[in-house]
């Protein structure tokens, strides 16, 4: 049974519910905790979530754009068919979680969003529009960008070992000043990649 949008306050502590058509949006929402749950068709654009948890839980359909989660807990999430223009991740607390699991993206307008200096190995990302985004200085060993457009996105300094960038598009990586050991790309953006770098490609 959907929850309706009176019982998402302060402290409200959640465990395998329900979510859906909840419009929260240019709010605050201190404390509260979320696990094993669902949301779908909501909108929390641009409220605050402060010193909240999010554990394993599930976004469908949602407006999350220039969503705020300051001091806030995300592990093993996934996020489906979902706008979240503008969310700065670097703003959730990392540090408490252990063994913090990935996100997991899947059909996401995700462009102008901040991942600078962030351990999201594994992570996926599959059939995303993630431009305009930053991805320096973080660690992303494993991941699954597949699909994926990453046009005017910034990788410096980046560990992308491993990680699955077939049939992206627009993956502008410095070759030199990231870490691509044994990274997966479509051929067409492999020969682009070696072209940005002044490499002259002949038959």
């Amino acid at each position: 049974m959907s929850k309706k949008k009176e019982l998402i306050v302060d402290g409200i502590d959640c465990f395998a519910e329900d979510f859906e058509k909840i419009v929260i949006s240019s709010e605050i929402i201190k404390n509260a905790e979320f696990e094993e749950c669902t949301f779908i068709s909501c909108n929390f654009s641009e409220t605050l979530f402060r010193s909240c948890r999010f554990i394993d839980c599930r976004f469908e359909n949602c407006n999350l754009s220039l969503l705020k989660l300051t001091d806030t807990m995300i592990s093993g999430c996934e996020f489906i068919d979902s706008k979240m223009i503008g969310i700065d991740w670097t703003m959730c607390d990392w540090r408490s979680l252990l063994s913090s699991e990935p996100m997991r993206f899947k059909e996401c307008i995700l462009n102008d969003s901040n991942f600078y200096g962030l351990t999201q190995d594994r992570m996926e990302m599959k059939s995303c529009s993630v431009r305009e985004s930053d991805f320096g200085s973080g660690s992303f060993k494993n991941a699954n960008f597949s699909s994926s457009d990453f046009k005017g996105t910034l990788f410096s300094d980046t560990h992308l070992e491993y990680a699955n960038f077939k049939e992206a598009v627009n993956t502008n990586i410095n070759l030199t000043t990231n870490y691509v050991k044994g990274a997966v790309f479509s051929q067409h953006e492999a020969l682009y990649l070696l072209e940005n770098m002044g490499i002259v490609l002949v038959d």
